[in-house]
């Protein structure tokens, strides 16, 4: 199942030519991340929850940007909320724990960071209703801050 998924997300987007495409194509890489994440051992109970509430977020074709509707370009939204997770857990556990389960180019660190600061021109303002239909909005409250600390760095 996992490995089926893997290769129809990584065909849908190596397609895609449109807008934002340097963005769109994180979307296997980042499903990656989160199954790595999944069988971390270190992950506390918590952070497992946000994990796989980020994979349910990712696999659900019914979302805030649905890819059913939009195609490809509908993986901004999971993206966002991957990015979002993988920071959450890295200011906990560190980025070690995401850098190992990291297949893109750069660090995870560089591109979640700027995934978050980048929120506006991605989603327009639909960032905290992402996180909300994903059942994160209770991190969002420091959310705020990490965006414009995102942005900072």
């Amino acid at each position: 199942m996992t490995t089926d998924y893997l290769q129809l997300l990584k065909d849908q987007v190596a397609r895609y030519m449109g807008t934002l495409r340097e963005v769109v194509i994180l979307a296997p890489i980042y499903a990656v991340l989160m199954f790595h994440l999944q069988d971390d051992p270190r992950l506390e109970p918590q952070h497992r929850l946000w994990v796989e509430a980020a994979i349910g977020y990712l696999v659900s074709p019914h979302d805030v940007i649905p890819e059913d509707e939009v195609g490809p370009y509908g993986y901004l939204d999971d993206i966002f909320c991957c990015a979002f997770v993988v920071n959450r857990v890295a200011e906990e556990l560190g980025w070690e724990v995401v850098e190992e389960g990291w297949t893109g180019e750069g660090s995870a660190l560089e591109v979640s960071k700027n995934v978050l600061a980048r929120e506006v021109e991605l989603l327009g303002y639909a960032g905290d209703d992402v996180l909300k239909f994903a059942g994160l909005d209770g991190l969002s409250e420091g959310a705020e801050q990490e965006r414009t600390q995102a942005t900072r760095t």
